[in-house]
């Protein structure tokens, strides 16, 4: 039906070396002749050019609303970090994070904006959205060998609880047995995030105290 449909539309036919029909419909957008092996009645059709024009013009369409859409999570960390410090002590963080929008795996949270705004502040190096194996860890934190994981909802549930320590087990033989994992919750940070490396110290001077009393036992 594909000759007889073309015939019937206008559309140019012609037969290659090997003796298979081609048929050439107008390009949807611009007109231009578009070769396909088959022709449908009512179909439409885009030529090659058209297509990554319209591909590119997605990209980044989407591109702009995640900035977008960042934009909102940053006013908001901003919003929320002004509540307990100056917020005007974050203005080179503030820039740093906002340079870093392109990347399409940073900061999916407002909460994980204003982890990284304090660790710019204080000047240490986090590394966002570090990936291990099929896992991403939220901060990978060298200097005090943390990873810091954000937690929204806590794991309910037996299984939900062994998959998240499995999973703990895993990142740290990748990181290093050295490394700790330390979850921390969104209200926490929301709270008062300037809090944020003092309760980092905290929970690793525990636990090693924990360990080295341990050591000591056996």
């Amino acid at each position: 039906m594909s000759y007889k449909d073309a015939i019937e539309d206008g559309i140019l036919t012609e037969k290659d070396s090997n003796g298979f029909d081609w048929y050439y419909p107008p390009c949807r957008i611009c007109g231009a002749p578009v070769g396909v092996w088959k022709y449908i009645h009512g179909a439409e059709y885009t030529c090659k050019g058209c297509r990554e024009s319209l591909i590119a013009f997605k990209n980044n369409d989407k591109k702009t609303t995640s900035k977008s859409k960042k934009e909102k999570k940053l006013a908001e960390a901003v919003k929320r970090i002004g509540k307990v410090a100056d917020i005007a002590k974050y203005d080179e963080a503030i820039i740093k994070v906002r340079n870093n929008f392109d990347n399409p795996l940073f900061y999916q949270s407002t909460e994980e904006i204003m982890v990284a705004l304090e660790l710019l502040r204080k000047g240490i190096v986090g590394y966002h959205q570090v990936c291990v194996y099929n896992y991403r860890v939220d901060f990978v934190i060298p200097q005090y060998k943390v990873a810091l994981e954000i937690d929204g909802v806590p794991f309910h549930g037996k299984e939900k609880q062994n998959y998240a320590q499995q999973r703990d087990e895993i990142i740290v033989g990748k990181l290093g047995n050295d490394y700790e994992i330390i979850h921390i919750t969104t209200s926490s940070i929301n709270t008062n995030i300037t809090r944020l490396i003092p309760a980092i110290k905290a929970v690793l001077k525990k636990r090693r105290r924990v360990q080295l009393s341990a050591v000591e036992f056996t």
